[in-house]
Order: C-alpha cells, then structure tokens, then sequence
C-alpha cells in the first residue's frame, strides 16, 4: 500500500492530536478532568427529586458499553465506580457544621471519615474533598443546628479551625489504620465567585486548603450568563488568583439545560467557550473541569449517552475531555516554551 505525503502529514497530525497532552513526567500541560453521573442506576437514584423528580430519567447503568473513549480517558469520577470508567480516582462533596454529632472529631464516629474509608475500602483513590459550609441551603432543608462560617458575604467558607480539625483528625484516622493515608486534598467549594479573591480576610483559610470549587450551572439565579451570579469576569478573577496561589481550582459545571423556553442547540459548550474566551483558563495544569450534569428542571430530559450523540451528557464529556487533553501539538510546544522560560 502506497502512501502519499499528504496521507502520512494528515496521520502524524491526527497522532500529534489524540496523543495526551503531558509534556516531562509530572508536568502535565492541562488539567483534569471529571464527571459526577447521575442517574447511576433506577434502584439507586430515581427516587431523588431535586429540580423535579429523576423517576423515568435516563441512567448511565443503560449505556454500558457505549461511551468507550470517555471510559478511557475520563481522569476522576463521583459516586460510582461501577460502569466502563477506568479510573479509581474518586471526588466527592462534604458539608462540615451541619450539626454536632455529624462533625464529632472521633475519627470512629465521624462521617467525613466514614465516606474516605468506604470508598477506599473498595479501591478508590481519593483524590479531592470538596468541603464547604453549607449554611444557606441547610437551613432551607430544615437542619436547624446549622452554622454559617465567618463571612457574611459567603457562608461556604470555612474557619480555619474547622480545617485545623479535621487534618489533625485525618492523621489520628490514620495511625488507628481507618484511613490509607494522614492527609487528604481539601477544597473550599465557595458560593461567591470572586469574594474569597478580593478580601485579605480569606488568606489564612487558603494557605490551609489544596484549592478552590466554584460551582457554575444554568439555572436560577445563574440565568442567563451576561448577568447572572456566576458573570465570567467574576469567576476568571477568582480563578486566575487562585492559580497564581499555587492552588488548584475546579470549575464545577453543572446542572446544564435541555430543550426547554430558552434552551439553544449546544448551549452547555457555548458557555464554557465564551468562558474560554474571556479568558477563564483552558489548558493549565491545575485547572481541573468537574462536570455536575445531574437531572434538573428542564435538563432532566437530556440522554445520558451514547458518547456518540453530542448532545447526551456522554457525548458532551467526550467534547470536554478532547478540548481540554488533546491539545494539538504545536499548542503544547508554546505551552512548553512559555514554562520553560518562566
């Protein structure tokens, strides 16, 4: 079989592509990925109803075997380790000062614990722990002992105390062998996108934690983008600070519309490009992507897969993860040579 020039340029453009972005080991070029999968299966998930009922919705335990590259290459994953995902990484939420008894410092009654210990008894590397105080919300759902942390202006955060706490209780954990490990990554999940940037108040926590959540979705008080809670210009400042921290920070994005009054064709990717564009950072190594594309309103009609529809959650991660980790050759020598000369 013969081969023309043009055959072998377009093969080894296609190679340079698809190849993973990571330049020497341990200096990746991008970030990482992750998906949180709901439903998972009817039996465990269509009784919730959080934006409407998910009774009927479709589940990922229905697509085994049809979302292969997403398997492959998905980089961590939330609350599931029983479909096609290759990967043991795991992150999950925790919600500290909902009450007493639930934040019990004792490492053999302590949830917190209790969910690292599960999870790692059955093979999972816990990777981030997305901690925050969950004050507003909490109280609406009726946990009255609820406490808000030290900041009018975002009730998420925490004290540093509670974080003093709880790594001395990691370590206590671990040398009573309940946990693999005496540490673990904390990330402050955070309500206001730029608040935490913009007061000196908020150092001391940050120089405790691994780095910052900013949940971002399209519903609510979000809606629409140019003028929602979450404006581009707000959640770019807090992540920009928060990369020149040497911190890490995951845009946790999600619930997305469906075909609902004011849904668009792909307005799931048109958000995050004019997020891109703006300038929220694309391809940095501590810039993770954490998709939250749980049933909501009117995305619960959304398909959850095949990866090869690109409009089901399957077929948008697949997007994702091709725009964040398969950067083009030529882009990732630039990359290489800004770094190398920093």
């Amino acid at each position: 079989m013969k081969l023309n020039w043009a055959m072998v340029v377009s093969l080894m453009m296609l190679t340079s592509f698809l190849s993973n972005a990571e330049s020497e080991e341990g200096s990746p070029t991008h970030g990482l990925v992750g998906l949180r999968p709901l439903p998972r299966t009817a039996e465990m998930d269509h009784g919730h109803n959080h934006g409407g009922s998910w009774a009927g919705t479709p589940t990922f335990d229905e697509q085994q075997g049809h979302y292969p590259f997403v398997a492959d290459h998905l980089d961590i994953i939330k609350g599931w380790l029983d479909g096609d995902f290759k990967t043991k990484r795991v992150f999950f939420e925790h919600y500290w000062g909902l009450s007493e008894a639930r934040d019990d410092l004792d490492p053999e009654k302590n949830l917190l614990i209790k969910t690292i210990r599960d999870w790692e008894s059955n093979g999972a590397v816990v990777e981030h722990i997305l901690l925050c105080r969950e004050y507003d919300l909490a109280i609406q759902r009726g946990h009255k002992s609820a406490k808000p942390g030290p900041f009018k202006e975002d009730t998420r955060i925490l004290y540093e105390q509670d974080i003093d706490d709880i790594r001395a209780m990691f370590k206590k954990a671990h040398k009573q062998n309940i946990l693999k490990h005496d540490n673990y990554k904390l990330i402050q999940m955070v309500q206001e996108p730029s608040f935490f940037a913009t007061d000196q108040r908020f150092q001391p926590i940050m120089d405790k934690v691994e780095g910052i959540a900013y949940e971002c979705h399209q519903f609510n008080r979000h809606w629409p983008l140019e003028t929602g809670w979450g404006k581009p210009e707000k959640i770019i400042k807090g992540a920009e600070w928060t990369l020149d921290q040497n911190k890490e920070y995951i845009f946790y994005y999600g619930p997305i519309r469906w075909k609902g009054e004011v849904y668009y064709e792909f307005v799931e990717r048109d958000w995050l490009q004019k997020f891109w564009k703006a300038g929220l950072p694309k391809h940095h190594h501590r810039m993770h992507y954490y998709l939250n594309t749980f049933p909501h309103a009117d995305g619960r009609g959304r398909p959850v897969g095949p990866e090869t529809d690109p409009h089901s959650v399957l077929g948008f991660t697949k997007w994702l993860i091709e725009q964040i980790k398969m950067i083009p050759q030529e882009k990732r020598v630039r990359q290489q040579g800004v770094e190398g000369d920093a």
